[in-house]
């Protein structure tokens, strides 16, 4: 496993980092608690240092069990949250039902010292999850986040970004200077604004976390157009027009894992990521051994040669319809679309 430092904060993480949401939530089988802990302790085994989940996900108990999975652990990783959803007051979540959000500067204040609670000791990056306008413009807020750091609740501040959020949105959260690194979404089949904002943040001497590598799992390449997934699951909506189209788009880069490459389909999506300027680490959506040792290793690999960035360069760069011409296929641009937003 490599490395990389957040500028300016003395935090360094491990360039693949363990997205926990799944271990708590339901939405790619089942963990008992037990089994989450032995994954997380086996991930750190493998060189894994950067472990990152919201403090919604399963409603708590996501930040309970990194708690006790890394209690003995603590100096030699790095805990990544986010506040801003007003989960506890909202009900159990429903499918096309978004979570109100609360960011009153009590409000964030609350959340923070709750999910240190419930990890066990300060949080070394907390991030505001998907802030409005308004909330970066209050300077009330502004003065609750320099306390929390001040009494050492929080080491590093970040803020996520959206994928589909306004273009400016990420770019003045970089001009602000207050925030040393972004969580934005970056993936070979969903890279903007991420990619745009790593290298604008990498200018200004920040830096992003990358989420979403494999795209709902679709560049894992496990998928066929048969899969379909459990009421519930966040991939359900990948089914007919958007997992064909998802598919065809996967197949277009079969070239990265063809006989003779030294990494997987999913090592390779890893890969690119953090080939961007101004990617410290790429969080993976991991939830069993098999996937971890895949994702752990691809750290380890040699970086995508320039024949396979140019053509996947070219690929993004027409849609992933390279003989499209000038003629647009209006049923493959509204699936392009749905595969996009899952991104």
């Amino acid at each position: 496993m490599r490395y990389r430092e957040i500028p300016g904060t003395g935090i360094r993480v491990s360039e693949v980092a363990f997205g926990a949401t799944p271990l708590a939530t339901g939405w790619w089988g089942d963990h008992d608690d037990d089994e989450a802990v032995r994954l997380l302790h086996a991930a750190h085994d493998r060189g894994v240092t950067l472990f990152d989940t919201a403090d919604r996900d399963g409603g708590g108990r996501v930040e309970h069990v990194l708690g006790r999975a890394l209690a003995g652990r603590r100096d030699r990783v790095v805990i990544a949250t986010k506040v801003g959803y007003a989960w506890q007051h909202s009900g159990p979540p429903r499918a096309g039902r978004p979570l109100p959000q609360d960011f009153r500067p009590q409000a964030i204040r609350d959340a923070v010292e709750a999910s240190a609670r419930r990890l066990g000791g300060a949080i070394d990056i907390c991030a505001l999850h998907h802030p409005p306008r308004r909330a970066l413009a209050d300077d009330a807020l502004l003065r609750v986040m320099d306390g929390l750091t001040a009494e050492g609740t929080v080491r590093a501040w970040s803020a996520t970004v959206l994928r589909g959020s306004r273009p400016g949105d990420g770019r003045r959260l970089i001009r602000q200077g207050r925030f040393p690194v972004l969580e934005v979404e970056l993936g070979i089949l969903g890279h903007e604004p991420g990619a745009e904002l790593a290298g604008l943040a990498h200018a200004a001497g920040a830096c992003v976390i990358a989420r979403g590598p494999h795209c709902w799992g679709l560049l894992e390449g496990k998928y066929s157009i048969q899969t379909t997934f459990p009421p519930g699951d966040p991939r359900a909506h990948l089914s007919g027009d958007g997992l064909r189209e998802g598919l065809r788009r996967v197949e277009a880069l079969g070239f990265l894992d063809s006989p003779g490459r030294p990494w997987s389909l999913g090592q390779a999506a890893i890969l690119w990521s953090l080939g961007r300027p101004g990617v410290a680490s790429v969080v993976t959506a991991i939830h069993g051994e098999e996937q971890l040792a895949e994702f752990a290793a691809a750290s380890g690999l040699p970086p995508l040669p320039d024949a396979d960035l140019a053509r996947i360069d070219a690929l993004i760069g027409c849609g992933f319809v390279p003989d499209a011409g000038s003629a647009a296929d209006p049923d493959a641009d509204a699936a392009a679309a749905e595969v996009s937003a899952a991104a």
